[in-house]
């Protein structure tokens, strides 16, 4: 077994409980838009596959708004994500995450899967705060809380998919390129949770692992 894949099942095991479709995985911030720390991937919520406490529905229509301003390009169309909580709980630090054919410009950092551990692809935190602001609409109570029967409004900044699929194409277990070629997935929603105290050496020791064998 790799070291990072050691050290990301660790982390996870030191913060996430038992879910139906658990992930592990990272996520850093990169120079654009928001920053938001180092976290490591807790659960996945998606379309039509998932398993009732983590399903949601996801439909899409075309968007003029940005969502960050000085990365949006004019010449592409943005996309507005609804996506509706099918589930019994309520849901927090959402990220958006690409899949390896999708590029959008509202990058907050960037998300690998220990399934194919320092392959990165961008991902942004699904919030209205800060430089990027994707949500833009809560049909309950604007709390950055995403409740049991609430329905998100999102922004993909500059959405394009190399394969044509569409920006609601959630449909897959897994993300970055854990999702790699998959004809039901565009991207995937993934919380991300800022690691448990002592959990955060363990998650930079990784990251050092990562940066060197790009060497």
């Amino acid at each position: 077994m790799q070291p990072r894949l050691i050290v990301a099942g660790v982390v996870c095991a030191l913060v996430a409980p038992s879910l139906a479709t658990p992930v592990e995985g990272d996520y850093f911030d990169g120079p654009d838009c928001d920053f938001h720390g180092p976290r490591i991937a807790v659960d996945e919520l998606g379309t039509v596959i998932f398993p009732p406490d983590e399903l949601i529905d996801a439909s899409f229509t075309p968007w003029q708004e940005p969502a960050c301003p000085v990365t949006d390009d004019p010449a592409f169309p943005n996309v507005l994500v609804h996506m509706t909580n099918l589930t019994p709980f309520v849901w927090d630090d959402l990220f958006y995450v690409a899949d390896p054919e999708t590029s959008f410009t509202n990058v907050d950092g960037f998300a690998f899967s220990a399934t194919v551990p320092g392959a990165t692809t961008p991902a942004f935190r699904i919030d209205s705060i800060g430089a990027n602001r994707p949500l833009i609409g809560e049909s309950l109570i604007a709390n950055g809380l995403f409740e049991p029967g609430e329905t998100w409004d999102f922004i993909i900044q500059d959405y394009t998919n190399s394969l044509g699929l569409a920006p609601s194409a959630l449909s897959s277990f897994d993300f970055a390129f854990g999702s790699l070629g998959d004809s039901h997935s565009s991207g995937s929603i993934v919380q991300f949770r800022v690691p448990a105290p002592g959990a955060t050496a363990l998650l930079a020791l990784g990251a050092v692992g990562v940066s060197r064998r790009r060497r």
